[in-house]
């Protein structure tokens, strides 16, 4: 396993120099990499079930976002060969995660949204 940069405790992921390494799906359902940001996503809401769904086999590696099992319109492309998750929380009101698995598809979702938009990795 590769070690990759890291947001310290109390650090902010859309902070210099956090920002440059990282491709963030906020709350409010925008999408941000390297200081852009696109909106379009729905935003997340306590108690909703989110899937990323890391596609690592095609030449433009792709992250897409599901919530509640509906695929996001903003997606994520070109992401590095190699990356990690974490979690950030901005409140501190007793937000948890639980991730509830991890597991290897044999072929992506087959799924499309009309009005698309990709955000690419720079």
């Amino acid at each position: 396993m590769k070690s990759g940069p890291s947001v310290p405790f109390n650090g902010h992921p859309n902070e210099n120099p956090h920002y440059n390494n990282c491709m963030i799906f906020r709350y409010g359902g925008e999408v941000i990499q390297n200081e852009k940001e696109i909106k379009g996503n729905q935003p997340m809401k306590l108690g909703d079930i989110i899937s990323l769904e890391v596609n690592m086999d095609i030449v433009t590696r792709t992250v897409r976002l599901f919530i509640n099992g509906v695929l996001q319109p903003v997606y994520m492309s070109g992401i590095p060969d190699s990356i990690q998750f974490y979690f950030h929380f901005y409140w501190k009101n007793g937000d948890s995660v639980t991730v509830l698995s991890l597991k290897r598809l044999s072929s992506p979702t087959d799924a499309t949204v009309i009005g698309a938009k990709e955000v690419k990795w720079e």
